[in-house]
């Protein structure tokens, strides 16, 4: 009788000082302090959560960025002084010491990548335009990517399209090594068709493709 009178004593002080929590699973002798402070600590969590997710990701770089940052990685040289905000204008030295100067023009209406190659000479000095014209119709059968072409001021080039949607480092990598190979292996036979050795100077693609 005396232990359940001492046992009573003891609830009442808790129940008196706030310290007593009944759920429906018994009865808790944690202060009610301790239950606050987890709720506060949960919610304070949530909201760092909500946070989190509602931040805006970065933005996405232009197609022109990604070639200069691409052109970078793979250690190629930019000529700043003639690229421009929608273009690029890198070269690439092959193992013979070849420069190959490769211009990269974004085409933003038509979301396409422009790659083009000139240097290679001027149909209107060719002593036989025809067999010149034979040959880059020849090489275009043969090349796996891109096409020969002789543009208004009679000047021969070589490009390649690729839609902005397929850029990637390895993708950018493999394009822009095979055209400056095609290049540099087809200039020879170009040149010597048209009986020139010497170069002409570096050229701008023009705005019709």
């Amino acid at each position: 009788m005396k232990n359940l009178t001492t046992a009573l004593v003891i609830l009442g002080t808790f129940v008196s000082t706030g310290t007593l929590q009944v759920s429906a699973r018994g009865v808790s002798m944690f202060p009610s302090s301790v239950s606050l402070a987890s709720s506060g600590q949960a919610e304070s969590q949530t909201k760092s959560s909500e946070q989190t997710k509602t931040a805006h990701p970065a933005p996405k770089p232009s197609a022109i960025e990604s070639v200069r940052r691409y052109l970078q990685k793979l250690g190629e040289p930019i000529d700043t002084a003639k690229s421009t905000a929608d273009m690029v204008v890198s070269s690439y030295t092959d193992a013979k010491n070849e420069k190959v100067t490769i211009v990269i023009v974004h085409d933003k209406k038509k979301d396409l990548l422009g790659l083009y190659v000139y240097n290679f000479g001027n149909l209107k000095s060719a002593p036989d335009a025809d067999a010149v014209e034979r040959y880059l119709l020849a090489a275009n059968d043969a090349i796996t990517i891109g096409a020969f072409f002789v543009d208004n001021d009679k000047d021969i080039g070589y490009k390649y399209f690729m839609n902005t949607s397929q850029l990637s480092l390895p993708t950018f990598e493999s394009i822009y090594l095979t055209v400056a190979m095609v290049a540099a292996d087809r200039r020879p036979e170009i040149r010597r068709l048209l009986s020139q050795k010497t170069n002409t100077g570096d050229k701008q693609p023009q705005s019709d493709h």
